[in-house]
C-alpha cells in the first residue's frame, strides 16, 4: 500500500513538473473539481487594446488575462511581476494582485504610480485573494503605462500571457 501511495505521489509530481513547464495548473476557488491546465502564450503592449476588446466581447462569466514579466532591474524568475486585466462589474479593469512576492513588495510603488496618473487604486478581496483594482476608461493604456513607464519594459518585448474566458489570439 505504501508503495502505491509513493508511486501516486511521484506520478502526480512528475505530471505537475511536466505540465507546469508549458502552462499553469489552476483550480477554481470555492468549487469542487479537477484542476485545469492553462497554456502560456505571448503578448506585447501593442496587443493590449485588442486583448481588452476580445475580453469585452466575450460573454463568459469569468474573464481575465494574467500578464507575466520580469522587470529589467530584477530579471530573475523569483522576481516576476504578475499583472492582470479582468472583467468585473460590467467592464475591464487592471488588477495589481497581491500574491507574487514582487507584487506585494512593490504595492506602494504601484499605488504612487497610479496616484501620479490621477487614479486611486481600490483595495478588494475576492476568493481570499487581495488586489488593488484600477477602473479607467482605457485599461489597455493604463496597463501599457505600468509595463513601460513603471518597469521600463521594452514595448515590443513579448510578455507571458495566461488567459481565460475569451479567445486569444484573435482568429
Amino acid at each position: 500500500m505504501a508503495a502505491l501511495i509513493v508511486g501516486l505521489i511521484a506520478a502526480i509530481t512528475l505530471a505537475v513538473v511536466t505540465f507546469s513547464k508549458s502552462g499553469y495548473i489552476v483550480w477554481d476557488r470555492g468549487k469542487v473539481g479537477a484542476p485545469r491546465l492553462l497554456n502560456e502564450t505571448k503578448v506585447r503592449t501593442s496587443d493590449l487594446a485588442s486583448l481588452v476588446e476580445a475580453m469585452s466581447r466575450s460573454s463568459a462569466p469569468v474573464r481575465y488575462a494574467a500578464i507575466i514579466l520580469s522587470a529589467q532591474d530584477r530579471p530573475s524568475d523569483q522576481d516576476v511581476l504578475n499583472l492582470q486585466l479582468s472583467y468585473e462589474n460590467g467592464g475591464v479593469g487592471f488588477d495589481w494582485v497581491l500574491l507574487a512576492p514582487r507584487n506585494i513588495e512593490d504595492q506602494e510603488k504601484f499605488r504612487a504610480f497610479a496616484r501620479a496618473k490621477g487614479i486611486e487604486p481600490i483595495a478588494r478581496t475576492e476568493n481570499g485573494v487581495s488586489y488593488l483594482r484600477v477602473e479607467t476608461e482605457d485599461a489597455a493604456q493604463f496597463t501599457a503605462s505600468v509595463v513601460t513607464e513603471l518597469y521600463d519594459y521594452p514595448p515590443n518585448e513579448p510578455m507571458g500571457l495566461v488567459h481565460e474566458g475569451f479567445e486569444w489570439p484573435q482568429s
